[in-house]
């Protein structure tokens, strides 16, 4: 598993010690420097082990602390594997040198889940990962190891929980964004509806690239990605544990008590930060910190290991997982077509507004819906538009080999549905789905697969005829599952909060404002970039305003009004 300065936080005579300062001889920041060959491509790079230490041999056995056993060079206890979905991070310290930082999981195609620690340095620097920073995917080789076959992917920005401590190491959870899509597999997070996942008792199976013994005089790194089954414990037992830096409902732990001998103990060790903890595959929780003693970094007799309790972070870690847009910098852009000529515009954020607009490359003329949506979650804007002439419904989309985009049609003569909706994951799968209300209110939904294709359609609510709008993109309650805006006659504005269940997906619509003085609405996302679903909406005499959502379902649902502009009566259809 990966060592890095920030690595896995130690904890020793009560003090916050990263890696790096548990007694590992690092570079630099304490990471692994990569070393780059003229002529080789990124599959060639290599990163070096920390001096004094070496990569571990699949095969060769080393000595265990006590010194009179042998361990094999693995995760403590542990055993090789392989997961599509692990990547390894890689830092290119602007000063000099790159340097191997931390594990990670692929959650979308152009998203990697790790720990908060992992994009600081080891004073506790935030560090800019958007443009210093890369990924490592395709292999589960160490990129310690010559021929170790990975992809180097560039990352175009992160984010760290808000209230990230990295003295008490709580909010100790990331996301990093990716320049471009990769096809390896995804795994989802465990939300708040997930607390069968965590009973204690439960296995679960942690992964990682780390050291292969507790001993820093000893320690090397994995050459091949490792796995280790550990249970979960009960936050009372952590609590007893871990006190007094253990804290319940933000961390849990897991393992057997230490054993301090390496030849009976299963554990993480220093390196493994970021790595997941994963149950029913779904991401429970997030490598973070364990204790240390002495020279020995990790499996200390009498003690768990810890890690960032993943389902309460979700509902705001999953904004930032669906959160593309036009311009890709991760705030909601709005889609205008203007009445005269039919030419599609594009309306960037700026974090209280909008920009002036930009023309959108093809044809928009012949369609009367447009909704921006990302279908594949790839990190490029889709748009699911439908032909006026015959009511097909198309999903534009970037081409996979090139920056142009494609018409894919999914759907054939709905140009009787009323509305059409695209507000994300409503069935808690992780993958985008689609919805279509008939004129006569029945609501369909279309299970998404991820790749711009979907399941057999089923009918999961009614009575939806009585709504004169139906929009949603996102989660506007922050319980981490996509919701809808409907409004009704008198202008009564309905929530219809998300359930995550596929049979019954909304629950019954509960008034929280009365708009009766808006003729067009827009629900792009999250154009403030706070991770709350926003609203747009549009007066007959053409003023556009934006409503900053607040996450809170019930009158105070959105802030105050912002006024964007005037003269919006020229356009005629909002994304």
């Amino acid at each position: 598993m990966s060592v890095s300065g920030s690595g896995r936080h130690r904890r020793r005579l009560g003090k916050v010690l990263p890696a790096a300062a548990a007694g590992l001889a690092l570079i630099g920041a304490g990471a692994f420097a990569v070393t780059s060959y003229a002529g080789e491509s990124d599959t060639g790079r290599v990163v070096q082990p920390p001096p004094g230490t070496k990569t571990a041999d699949a095969t060769t056995a080393s000595a265990s602390p006590t010194g009179d056993k042998t361990v094999t060079p693995r995760i403590i206890g542990g055993t090789s594997s392989a997961a599509s979905w692990m990547v390894q991070l890689v830092y290119n310290d602007p000063a000099g040198g790159s340097y191997f930082v931390c594990g990670g999981t692929l959650v979308a195609p152009n998203k990697v889940l790790t720990a908060a620690h992992c994009l600081h340095d080891e004073n506790g620097n935030r560090q800019d990962w958007g443009k210093y920073g890369e990924v490592a995917v395709g292999t589960s080789k160490s990129v310690t190891v010559a021929g170790n076959g990975a992809t180097y992917i560039d990352v175009t920005r992160s984010w760290v929980r808000d209230g990230y401590d990295p003295d008490a190491i709580t909010n100790d959870v990331a996301l990093l964004t990716l320049a471009k899509p990769v096809a390896q597999t995804t795994l989802e997070l465990a939300g708040p509806g997930d607390s069968a996942l965590y009973a204690a008792g439960t296995n679960a199976t942690v992964y990682g690239w780390g050291l292969t013994s507790s001993n820093e005089d000893t320690a090397d790194i994995a050459s091949q990605l490792q796995k280790v089954t550990l249970p979960l414990n009960s936050d009372d037992a952590c609590t007893q544990n871990l006190d007094p830096y253990f804290q319940a409902g933000k961390m849990i732990c897991a393992g057997q008590l230490g054993t301090g001998d390496d030849s009976t103990g299963k554990t993480t060790c220093p390196g493994d930060s970021g790595g997941p903890l994963v149950v029913g595959d779904k991401v429970v929780g997030i490598v973070s910190w364990g204790i240390s003693q002495g020279n020995q970094l990790c499996n200390v007799a009498g003690t768990y290991e810890a890690f960032t309790k993943v389902s309460t972070y979700q509902p705001k870690v999953r904004p930032r997982i669906d959160d593309t847009d036009i311009s890709r910098n991760g705030k909601a852009d709005l889609f205008v077509r203007a009445s005269s000529g039919g030419k599609g515009y594009v309306k960037e954020s700026t974090g209280s507004g909008f920009a002036t607009r930009k023309t959108l490359s093809g044809s928009w003329s012949a369609y009367n819906l447009v909704l921006q949506a990302d279908m594949n979650r790839d990190g490029y804007q889709d748009f699911v538009i439908r032909r006026r002439s015959d009511g097909n419904v198309y999903w534009r989309h970037r081409s996979a080999s090139s920056s142009t985009y494609t018409d894919t049609k999914i759907a054939s003569d709905w140009a009787t549905r009323k509305f059409i909706v695209v507000p994300g994951d409503v069935t808690g799968d992780r993958y985008p789905d689609l919805l279509s209300a008939t004129s006569g209110g029945t609501l369909y939904l279309y299970p998404g697969k991820g790749d711009g294709t979907y399941g057999t359609r089923t009918t999961v609510g009614s009575g939806y005829q009585v709504f004169n709008s139906l929009r949603g993109k996102g989660d506007f309650t922050g319980d981490g599952r996509s919701d809808l805006i409907a409004r009704g006659s008198g202008g009564k504005l309905y929530l219809l909060k998300g359930t995550g269940k596929a049979s019954a997906p909304f629950e019954a619509g509960v008034q929280v404002r009365t708009w009766d003085g808006y003729n067009a609405f827009a629900a792009p996302g999250d154009v403030t970039g706070d991770g709350k679903a926003d609203y747009v909406a549009r007066t007959p005499g053409g003023t556009l305003y934006l409503y900053p959502g607040t996450g809170t379902a019930s009158s105070e649902i959105f802030a105050t009004r912002i006024k964007i502009g005037t003269g919006y009566t020229q356009y005629n259809i909002f994304g």
